[in-house]
């Protein structure tokens, strides 16, 4: 599983939802990259609905809906595959899941 970012070439910075030029460079040298993992940093509960911001290494930071019993600080697995709840995950962590950018795994390879 894994969730598609776009990362920089010219400073390293890695950026969702996808953009045309680096916001912290301006470099257009962007090339998609998948993040398997982030850290919970808030969480939000919205009736049965958990919502969460979660820190990828070295960043983004992505809203994510998670799925599982969750806790600020916890490492999930990101998925941007909305059946990804309905089959368990192998390393026994949570998923969330991230909505798409709008550009298709195949665009984006």
């Amino acid at each position: 599983m894994s969730v598609i970012v776009q990362n920089c070439r010219t400073c390293g910075g890695q950026w969702f939802p996808a953009r045309l030029m680096c916001p912290r460079c301006g470099g257009a040298d962007l090339a998609p990259v998948g993040v398997e993992r982030g850290v919970v940093e808030q969480l939000t509960h919205l009736g049965d609905v958990v919502i969460a911001s979660v820190a990828c290494d070295p960043e983004p930071l992505l809203v994510a809906r998670l799925h599982g019993t969750v806790a600020v600080g916890d490492v999930v697995e990101l998925t941007d595959r909305p059946d990804a709840f309905d089959r368990p995950d192998a390393s026994g962590r949570p998923v969330a899941f991230v909505p798409p950018s709008g550009r298709s795994r195949e665009e984006s390879s």
